[in-house]
Protein backbone atom coordinates (compact mmCIF):
# COMPACT_ATOMS: atom_id res chain seq x y z
CA UNK A 1 0.00 0.00 0.00
CA UNK A 2 1.83 3.04 -1.49
CA UNK A 3 2.64 5.62 1.24
CA UNK A 4 -0.64 5.88 3.53
CA UNK A 5 0.76 8.19 5.82
CA UNK A 6 1.23 10.72 2.79
CA UNK A 7 -1.29 10.07 0.39
CA UNK A 8 -4.37 10.25 2.95
CA UNK A 9 -2.81 11.22 5.72
CA UNK A 10 -4.99 14.16 6.06
CA UNK A 11 -8.17 12.63 6.18
CA UNK A 12 -6.53 10.58 9.73
CA UNK A 13 -5.03 13.97 10.72
CA UNK A 14 -8.92 14.64 11.08
CA UNK A 15 -9.69 11.80 13.31
CA UNK A 16 -6.68 12.15 15.06
CA UNK A 17 -8.20 15.57 16.55
CA UNK A 18 -11.72 14.10 17.59
CA UNK A 19 -9.18 11.51 19.62
CA UNK A 20 -10.59 8.32 18.82
CA UNK A 21 -8.57 5.10 17.98
CA UNK A 22 -9.62 1.89 16.27
CA UNK A 23 -13.10 1.78 14.95
CA UNK A 24 -14.24 4.88 16.09
CA UNK A 25 -12.32 6.77 14.34
CA UNK A 26 -13.29 4.75 11.29
CA UNK A 27 -16.98 5.75 12.26
CA UNK A 28 -16.04 9.43 12.21
CA UNK A 29 -14.07 9.33 9.01
CA UNK A 30 -17.48 7.31 7.36
CA UNK A 31 -19.35 9.95 9.12
CA UNK A 32 -17.15 12.98 7.73
CA UNK A 33 -16.96 11.58 4.15
CA UNK A 34 -20.88 11.72 4.01
CA UNK A 35 -21.10 15.38 5.88
CA UNK A 36 -18.88 16.52 2.85
CA UNK A 37 -21.31 15.69 0.46
CA UNK A 38 -23.99 17.18 1.70
CA UNK A 39 -25.99 20.09 0.74
CA UNK A 40 -26.16 21.79 3.95
CA UNK A 41 -22.91 24.18 5.17
CA UNK A 42 -22.37 25.14 8.36
CA UNK A 43 -22.38 29.30 9.00
CA UNK A 44 -19.27 30.76 8.42
CA UNK A 45 -17.81 33.07 10.90
CA UNK A 46 -18.42 36.65 9.83
CA UNK A 47 -14.42 37.02 10.13
CA UNK A 48 -13.84 34.55 7.61
CA UNK A 49 -15.83 35.70 5.48
CA UNK A 50 -14.16 38.69 5.30
CA UNK A 51 -11.26 37.01 4.93
CA UNK A 52 -12.50 35.48 1.91
CA UNK A 53 -13.54 39.02 0.49
CA UNK A 54 -10.12 40.44 1.31
CA UNK A 55 -8.23 37.85 -1.04
CA UNK A 56 -11.49 37.85 -3.69
CA UNK A 57 -9.03 39.73 -5.72
CA UNK A 58 -7.14 36.69 -6.68
CA UNK A 59 -7.33 35.06 -9.77
CA UNK A 60 -9.23 31.83 -9.48
CA UNK A 61 -7.34 28.40 -9.66
CA UNK A 62 -10.56 26.91 -11.19
CA UNK A 63 -12.72 25.31 -12.39
CA UNK A 64 -12.20 22.77 -9.79
CA UNK A 65 -11.86 18.73 -10.50
CA UNK A 66 -12.12 17.14 -7.15
CA UNK A 67 -15.75 16.80 -6.23
CA UNK A 68 -16.25 17.58 -2.82
CA UNK A 69 -17.06 20.66 -1.02
CA UNK A 70 -15.88 23.12 -4.16
CA UNK A 71 -18.64 25.63 -2.58
CA UNK A 72 -16.75 25.57 0.94
CA UNK A 73 -15.27 29.08 1.83
CA UNK A 74 -11.98 28.27 2.25
CA UNK A 75 -11.97 26.39 -0.78
CA UNK A 76 -8.88 28.65 -2.98
CA UNK A 77 -7.89 30.54 0.44
CA UNK A 78 -4.09 31.33 0.32
CA UNK A 79 -3.08 31.71 3.96
CA UNK A 80 0.50 33.43 4.35
CA UNK A 81 1.36 31.38 8.16
CA UNK A 82 3.92 34.22 8.95
CA UNK A 83 1.28 36.87 9.22
CA UNK A 84 -1.85 34.97 9.58
CA UNK A 85 -3.77 36.03 7.00
CA UNK A 86 -4.94 35.34 3.19
CA UNK A 87 -3.00 36.68 0.46
CA UNK A 88 -4.15 36.52 -3.16
CA UNK A 89 -2.75 34.37 -5.73
CA UNK A 90 -0.78 37.38 -7.56
CA UNK A 91 0.93 37.91 -3.93
CA UNK A 92 1.58 33.82 -4.30
CA UNK A 93 3.62 34.34 -7.11
CA UNK A 94 5.39 37.27 -6.67
CA UNK A 95 6.94 35.48 -3.52
CA UNK A 96 7.43 32.72 -5.41
CA UNK A 97 9.42 34.71 -8.04
CA UNK A 98 11.82 36.20 -5.51
CA UNK A 99 13.01 32.75 -4.15
CA UNK A 100 15.88 30.52 -5.94
CA UNK A 101 13.79 27.45 -4.25
CA UNK A 102 10.35 26.22 -3.68
CA UNK A 103 8.64 23.61 -2.57
CA UNK A 104 5.36 22.66 -4.00
CA UNK A 105 3.11 20.23 -1.35
CA UNK A 106 0.56 18.32 -2.51
CA UNK A 107 -2.01 14.85 -1.33
CA UNK A 108 -0.91 12.63 -4.05
CA UNK A 109 -4.53 11.85 -5.39
CA UNK A 110 -6.10 15.40 -5.42
CA UNK A 111 -6.65 16.13 -9.62
CA UNK A 112 -6.64 20.16 -8.18
CA UNK A 113 -2.78 20.06 -6.28
CA UNK A 114 -1.07 19.29 -9.44
CA UNK A 115 -3.25 21.63 -11.84
CA UNK A 116 -2.41 24.30 -9.06
CA UNK A 117 1.25 22.88 -8.78
CA UNK A 118 1.63 23.05 -12.57
CA UNK A 119 0.38 27.07 -12.65
CA UNK A 120 2.74 27.94 -9.70
CA UNK A 121 5.80 26.33 -11.70
CA UNK A 122 4.86 28.29 -14.55
CA UNK A 123 5.02 31.76 -12.56
CA UNK A 124 8.18 30.46 -10.41
CA UNK A 125 10.13 30.08 -13.64
CA UNK A 126 8.82 33.94 -15.12
CA UNK A 127 11.45 36.05 -15.73
CA UNK A 128 14.61 33.97 -15.11
CA UNK A 129 17.26 33.92 -17.42
CA UNK A 130 16.90 29.75 -17.95
CA UNK A 131 14.32 27.51 -16.55
CA UNK A 132 14.26 26.17 -12.98
CA UNK A 133 15.08 22.41 -12.58
CA UNK A 134 12.15 20.47 -11.41
CA UNK A 135 12.82 17.65 -9.08
CA UNK A 136 10.09 15.21 -8.69
CA UNK A 137 9.24 12.35 -5.45
CA UNK A 138 7.66 10.44 -7.55
CA UNK A 139 10.69 9.33 -10.30
CA UNK A 140 13.25 7.18 -8.84
CA UNK A 141 16.41 8.65 -8.96
CA UNK A 142 16.99 5.16 -11.38
CA UNK A 143 15.61 6.83 -14.23
CA UNK A 144 17.90 9.90 -14.33
CA UNK A 145 19.49 8.28 -17.52
CA UNK A 146 16.61 7.22 -19.54
CA UNK A 147 14.84 10.94 -18.50
CA UNK A 148 18.04 12.70 -19.64
CA UNK A 149 18.03 10.73 -22.88
CA UNK A 150 14.54 11.93 -24.30
CA UNK A 151 14.26 15.72 -22.31
CA UNK A 152 16.17 17.11 -25.28
CA UNK A 153 14.60 15.54 -28.02
CA UNK A 154 12.62 17.42 -30.79
CA UNK A 155 8.69 16.74 -30.30
CA UNK A 156 8.82 16.26 -26.98
CA UNK A 157 5.59 15.44 -24.53
CA UNK A 158 4.30 14.81 -21.46
CA UNK A 159 3.56 11.26 -21.95
CA UNK A 160 7.15 10.58 -23.68
CA UNK A 161 8.39 11.43 -20.05
CA UNK A 162 6.25 9.37 -18.24
CA UNK A 163 6.18 5.89 -20.66
CA UNK A 164 10.30 6.75 -20.05
CA UNK A 165 9.80 6.41 -16.51
CA UNK A 166 7.43 3.72 -16.93
CA UNK A 167 4.88 6.09 -14.46
CA UNK A 168 2.04 3.65 -15.13
CA UNK A 169 3.87 0.89 -13.39
CA UNK A 170 5.02 3.13 -10.59
CA UNK A 171 2.07 2.80 -8.12
CA UNK A 172 1.45 6.21 -8.34
CA UNK A 173 -1.89 7.84 -9.18
CA UNK A 174 -3.10 8.02 -12.89
CA UNK A 175 -0.84 10.16 -15.19
CA UNK A 176 -3.61 12.35 -16.07
CA UNK A 177 -3.45 13.42 -12.74
CA UNK A 178 -0.33 14.62 -12.79
CA UNK A 179 -0.11 15.38 -16.24
CA UNK A 180 -0.40 19.03 -15.48
CA UNK A 181 2.70 19.59 -13.95
CA UNK A 182 4.31 17.38 -16.78
CA UNK A 183 3.31 19.79 -19.20
CA UNK A 184 4.50 22.68 -17.62
CA UNK A 185 7.98 21.43 -17.61
CA UNK A 186 7.66 20.53 -21.21
CA UNK A 187 6.60 24.18 -22.03
CA UNK A 188 8.80 25.38 -19.91
CA UNK A 189 12.02 22.75 -21.07
CA UNK A 190 12.54 22.31 -17.79
CA UNK A 191 15.17 19.85 -16.74
CA UNK A 192 14.06 17.06 -14.48
CA UNK A 193 15.23 15.74 -11.34
CA UNK A 194 14.67 11.87 -10.30
CA UNK A 195 15.10 12.22 -6.48
CA UNK A 196 12.58 9.39 -5.62
CA UNK A 197 13.98 6.32 -3.42
CA UNK A 198 13.33 2.98 -5.44
CA UNK A 199 10.55 1.03 -3.67
CA UNK A 200 12.96 -1.93 -3.04
CA UNK A 201 15.16 0.49 -1.12
CA UNK A 202 11.99 1.71 1.22
CA UNK A 203 11.43 -1.99 2.01
CA UNK A 204 15.26 -2.65 2.79
CA UNK A 205 15.49 0.58 4.98
CA UNK A 206 12.11 -0.34 6.92
CA UNK A 207 13.34 -3.83 7.29
CA UNK A 208 16.82 -3.53 7.56
CA UNK A 209 18.17 0.40 8.32
CA UNK A 210 20.00 2.48 6.34
CA UNK A 211 22.91 0.89 6.74
CA UNK A 212 21.54 -1.77 4.34
CA UNK A 213 20.73 0.48 1.53
CA UNK A 214 23.80 3.37 1.86
CA UNK A 215 27.18 2.97 3.21
CA UNK A 216 28.66 5.53 6.24
CA UNK A 217 30.21 7.87 3.77
CA UNK A 218 27.05 8.46 1.36
CA UNK A 219 24.58 9.01 4.80
CA UNK A 220 27.18 11.52 5.86
CA UNK A 221 27.19 13.15 2.70
CA UNK A 222 23.29 13.23 2.32
CA UNK A 223 23.50 14.81 6.33
CA UNK A 224 20.95 11.55 7.86
CA UNK A 225 23.04 11.70 11.13
CA UNK A 226 20.08 11.17 13.69
CA UNK A 227 16.79 13.66 14.12
CA UNK A 228 17.15 15.90 17.29
CA UNK A 229 15.10 13.49 19.69
CA UNK A 230 11.79 15.82 19.62
CA UNK A 231 11.96 15.54 15.87
CA UNK A 232 12.28 11.78 15.66
CA UNK A 233 9.80 10.94 18.33
CA UNK A 234 7.16 13.51 16.63
CA UNK A 235 7.79 11.53 13.57
CA UNK A 236 7.17 8.37 14.98
CA UNK A 237 3.92 9.77 16.58
CA UNK A 238 3.06 11.03 12.95
CA UNK A 239 3.39 7.94 11.31
CA UNK A 240 1.52 5.82 13.73
CA UNK A 241 -1.52 8.70 13.87
CA UNK A 242 -1.49 8.46 9.92
CA UNK A 243 -1.43 4.70 9.81
CA UNK A 244 -4.99 5.05 11.66
CA UNK A 245 -3.42 3.76 15.12
CA UNK A 246 -3.07 0.51 13.09
CA UNK A 247 0.85 0.23 13.49
CA UNK A 248 2.66 0.34 17.09
CA UNK A 249 5.38 2.54 17.88
CA UNK A 250 8.41 0.20 17.18
CA UNK A 251 7.10 -0.44 13.44
CA UNK A 252 6.53 3.21 13.03
CA UNK A 253 10.00 3.45 14.53
CA UNK A 254 11.57 1.40 11.39
CA UNK A 255 9.79 3.05 8.89
CA UNK A 256 10.79 6.36 9.82
CA UNK A 257 14.15 5.35 8.66
CA UNK A 258 12.44 5.41 4.92
CA UNK A 259 11.13 8.68 5.95
CA UNK A 260 14.61 10.26 6.66
CA UNK A 261 15.77 8.72 3.06
CA UNK A 262 13.09 10.11 1.31
CA UNK A 263 13.40 13.64 2.85
CA UNK A 264 17.41 13.57 1.97
CA UNK A 265 17.21 12.10 -1.25
CA UNK A 266 14.74 15.08 -1.84
CA UNK A 267 17.04 17.41 -0.45
CA UNK A 268 20.13 15.95 -2.39
CA UNK A 269 18.07 16.26 -5.55
CA UNK A 270 16.69 20.24 -5.05
CA UNK A 271 20.76 20.54 -4.56
CA UNK A 272 21.75 19.39 -7.90
CA UNK A 273 18.95 20.77 -9.42
CA UNK A 274 20.01 24.21 -8.19
CA UNK A 275 23.16 23.99 -9.08
CA UNK A 276 22.37 23.13 -12.22
CA UNK A 277 20.26 25.79 -13.11
CA UNK A 278 20.09 28.51 -10.21
CA UNK A 279 17.10 27.71 -8.97
CA UNK A 280 14.87 24.19 -8.87
CA UNK A 281 11.62 23.19 -7.29
CA UNK A 282 9.91 20.52 -5.67
CA UNK A 283 6.69 17.99 -6.54
CA UNK A 284 6.79 16.25 -3.66
CA UNK A 285 3.69 15.24 -0.75
CA UNK A 286 2.84 17.69 1.88
CA UNK A 287 4.60 15.37 4.93
CA UNK A 288 8.01 15.77 2.58
CA UNK A 289 7.38 19.42 2.48
CA UNK A 290 7.50 20.54 6.31
CA UNK A 291 9.71 22.49 7.45
CA UNK A 292 9.98 21.18 11.07
CA UNK A 293 12.04 18.21 10.01
CA UNK A 294 11.28 17.12 6.57
CA UNK A 295 13.66 18.44 2.96
CA UNK A 296 14.05 21.78 4.73
CA UNK A 297 15.40 20.45 7.20
CA UNK A 298 17.93 18.80 5.44
CA UNK A 299 18.30 21.26 3.01
CA UNK A 300 19.20 23.63 6.39
CA UNK A 301 21.57 21.11 7.73
CA UNK A 302 23.65 21.26 4.32
CA UNK A 303 23.39 25.06 4.33
CA UNK A 304 24.28 25.49 0.27
CA UNK A 305 21.39 26.78 -0.89
CA UNK A 306 18.60 29.16 -0.59
CA UNK A 307 16.13 29.10 2.05
CA UNK A 308 13.40 27.41 0.16
CA UNK A 309 9.77 28.93 -0.09
CA UNK A 310 7.21 26.30 0.74
CA UNK A 311 3.42 25.81 0.06
CA UNK A 312 1.53 23.33 1.28
CA UNK A 313 -1.96 22.16 -0.13
CA UNK A 314 -4.62 21.26 2.30
CA UNK A 315 -8.08 19.39 1.46
CA UNK A 316 -10.98 21.50 3.01
CA UNK A 317 -13.32 19.83 5.31
CA UNK A 318 -16.92 20.33 5.92
CA UNK A 319 -16.90 21.86 9.56
CA UNK A 320 -13.82 23.70 9.27
CA UNK A 321 -13.74 27.49 9.81
CA UNK A 322 -9.79 28.36 9.83
CA UNK A 323 -7.23 27.60 7.49
CA UNK A 324 -5.46 26.00 10.51
CA UNK A 325 -7.89 23.54 11.01
CA UNK A 326 -7.25 21.99 7.55
CA UNK A 327 -3.78 20.72 9.09
CA UNK A 328 -3.11 18.09 11.01
CA UNK A 329 -2.53 18.83 14.79
CA UNK A 330 1.68 18.38 15.05
CA UNK A 331 1.28 20.92 11.77
CA UNK A 332 0.52 24.03 14.17
CA UNK A 333 0.99 26.63 13.97
CA UNK A 334 1.03 26.27 10.28
CA UNK A 335 4.54 28.54 10.23
CA UNK A 336 5.99 26.03 11.78
CA UNK A 337 5.27 23.81 8.43
CA UNK A 338 4.56 25.97 5.75
CA UNK A 339 4.69 29.51 4.54
CA UNK A 340 1.89 29.33 2.35
CA UNK A 341 -1.08 27.06 2.48
CA UNK A 342 -3.38 26.68 0.05
CA UNK A 343 -7.29 25.47 0.97
CA UNK A 344 -8.76 23.14 -2.04
CA UNK A 345 -12.05 21.11 -2.28
CA UNK A 346 -11.32 17.59 -1.52
CA UNK A 347 -10.92 14.39 -4.01
CA UNK A 348 -13.54 11.38 -3.39
CA UNK A 349 -11.56 8.12 -2.04
CA UNK A 350 -12.69 5.46 -0.22
CA UNK A 351 -12.19 5.78 3.85
CA UNK A 352 -8.34 5.58 4.31
CA UNK A 353 -8.40 3.72 7.39
CA UNK A 354 -10.91 1.10 6.44
CA UNK A 355 -8.28 0.38 3.12
CA UNK A 356 -5.47 0.14 5.61
CA UNK A 357 -7.26 -2.43 7.57
CA UNK A 358 -8.07 -4.73 4.99
CA UNK A 359 -4.11 -4.34 4.08
CA UNK A 360 -3.18 -5.10 7.92
CA UNK A 361 -5.77 -8.25 7.54
CA UNK A 362 -4.04 -9.76 4.32
CA UNK A 363 -0.69 -9.19 5.49
CA UNK A 364 -1.30 -11.01 8.77
CA UNK A 365 -3.31 -13.59 6.68
CA UNK A 366 -0.44 -13.87 4.54
CA UNK A 367 2.26 -14.58 7.67
CA UNK A 368 -0.11 -17.31 8.76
Amino acid sequence: MRKVHEQVGHDCAVAGRISLHGAGRRRVLAGLAALAVAASMPAVPSRVAKARAQAAGAPPFGPWRAPLLREHPLAGMILDTDGERPIARTALEQRLRRHAVAILGEVHDNPDHHRIQGQLLHAFAAGRGKPPAVVFEMIPATMQQRLDSILGVEGLDADMIFDAVRWDESGWPSRDLYRPVMEAVVALRAPVIAAGVPRADVRKATRQGLDAVLPQARQQQMQLGPLPRALMEALVADIVKSHCDMIPPEVARRMSAAQRLRDAMLADGVRRGFRAQGAAVLITGNGHARKDRAVPFYLQRHGDVPVPLVVWQAEVRAQATRMEELLPEDALPPRKVADVVIGTPKAEREDPCAQFERFMRRKRGGAQ
